[in-house]
């Protein structure tokens, strides 16, 4: 069951690399594609709308199995945003492009395989996720909060490995190798995070401002 769940989820991405890839160069050639704008906004307030049932969900001590699922499948809907916006004609950044491509993988060996401590992260990144993509769809008043959940999403899924992993060393039981992969992962995403918001923060810095001006 496992090797057959793995390779399902490599035909999806590779799928979705195809996908993409095709989006890709019918835009390079003939621009973006009429109303995937409008179309990627709409699915911004779905997926929003998605989120704060994950939410519900994941805080639920009943439901545990259905919210790891469901968390899990929310992985591959978001290949559907980064279609979405290379159709609109915008260019797909490196922190858009490994974190989009690489989280269904987290959460299958992190979630669905190996489930201890999940909950703090998941919950924290599908709030983030409820605010984000509200805003994307066109809630502007959430963008100042932004910075915010998603640095603390990613700092509160490495803390939460390594006190798993520290449980598991201090009590010799559980293979640790998931958790670290997490923590790897994470701290990838965190760096493209941080890296994301120093570009973000020069282009709005008065002497870009000036530049721009004299330009």
């Amino acid at each position: 069951m496992e090797q057959s769940s793995m390779h399902l989820m490599l035909l999806q991405s590779l799928v979705f690399l195809l996908t993409w890839a095709s989006i890709d160069c019918y835009v390079s050639r003939h621009g973006p594609i009429p109303q995937a704008r409008t179309v990627t906004k709409v699915n911004s307030w779905l997926y929003s709308a998605v989120s704060f049932v994950l939410v519900v969900l994941i805080l639920s001590p009943s439901h545990d199995k259905l919210a790891r699922h469901l968390y899990h499948a929310s992985k591959f809907y978001e290949y559907v945003d980064i279609m979405g916006v290379r159709a609109g004609g915008k260019s797909i950044d490196l922190h858009f492009a490994f974190h989009h491509s690489t989280t269904p993988y987290l959460t299958y060996f992190r979630v669905l395989q190996h489930s201890e401590g999940w909950k703090p992260f998941a919950a924290m990144n599908a709030f983030h996720h409820v605010l984000m993509y509200a805003y994307l769809g066109g809630a502007s008043l959430f963008r100042p909060m932004l910075d915010v959940t998603g640095s603390a999403q990613l700092l509160v899924g490495i803390a939460s490995d390594m006190w798993v992993v520290y449980g598991k060393f201090a009590s010799g039981q559980g293979v640790l190798w998931p958790n670290i992969l997490s923590m790897m992962l994470l701290g990838t995403y965190f760096s493209l995070w941080v890296r994301d918001l120093k570009i973000r923060a020069r282009d709005r810095s008065p002497t870009q401002e000036k530049k721009g001006k004299e330009i």
